[in-house]
């Protein structure tokens, strides 16, 4: 499933492609080329182009769009935007006002919407200057669900997101860019969950896999239990 970052000679930033993404995030991976590329499309019988959301941290390899770790965060955050039934041109603007208040190029990936999310939230609402959109998202509710939640089981690193434990880990499993090159891994063991699940699908019981990899039987049922959450 992951692609191995071993020749792109990048650390740190975490490498996925899109499949890896969609999986991970559960955002369409049509949906993620179309914020990260843009995409043309007819209006009214004319050809427009959507201008992308934000650009990725990796550059296209091999004609192929690559997201680093900090895409994955944007993803999530933009999606729980999007969720509130916001158009294209709406969540630009989302995207766009976050970008310009918070002065970082991934604004949903630093710490700042955890730590100061209430306030920034609104900034960003009054920065859009569109009623229908602060209507839209403007309630307690639509808060918590956007930022509160999107961020809660992601930690950060001198103000930048450093590493996701996703809750379906249960506490077990990292998603760290310096780790693997971003690959999910068990926490106290540095494997990728990927490994723990092949050999369970390769007809080795859980209790084999403790005594294969030297990893206690919590670990590997948290992997496999992330594992079988991961949208295929």
């Amino acid at each position: 499933m992951y692609h191995d970052a071993s020749q792109l000679k990048i650390v740190g930033t975490g490498t996925y492609t899109v499949a890896d993404a969609a999986s991970l995030s559960g955002v369409p991976a049509t949906r993620i080329r179309r914020w990260l590329q843009g995409r043309t499309r007819e209006y009214c019988g004319e050809t427009v182009f959507d201008e992308a959301l934000w650009t990725s941290q990796l550059p296209i390899i091999d004609n192929g769009l690559y997201l680093g770790f900090r895409d994955l965060i944007e993803l999530r955050m933009v999606d729980a935007f999007r969720r509130q039934k916001l158009s294209l041109p709406y969540l630009r603007k989302v995207v766009q006002a976050a970008r310009d208040i918070v002065g970082d190029s991934h604004p949903f990936s630093t710490s700042a919407f955890k730590t100061d999310g209430r306030r920034l939230y609104l900034e960003v609402l009054s920065k859009t200057e569109e009623p229908k959109l602060i209507e839209v998202l403007n309630g307690q509710h639509a808060f918590h669900s956007i930022v509160s939640v999107g961020l809660k089981d992601v930690k950060f690193t001198a103000g930048v997101a450093s590493q996701w434990v996703p809750e379906t880990g249960k506490g077990e499993v990292v998603i760290d860019p310096a780790r693997s090159f971003g690959a999910p891994v068990l926490l106290r063991y540095g494997i990728p969950t990927r490994v723990i699940s092949e050999a369970n699908r390769n007809g080795r019981s859980s209790a084999q896999i403790t005594s294969d990899y030297e990893v206690d039987l919590k670990a590997v049922r948290a992997a496999l239990a992330f594992e079988g959450e991961l949208v295929a």
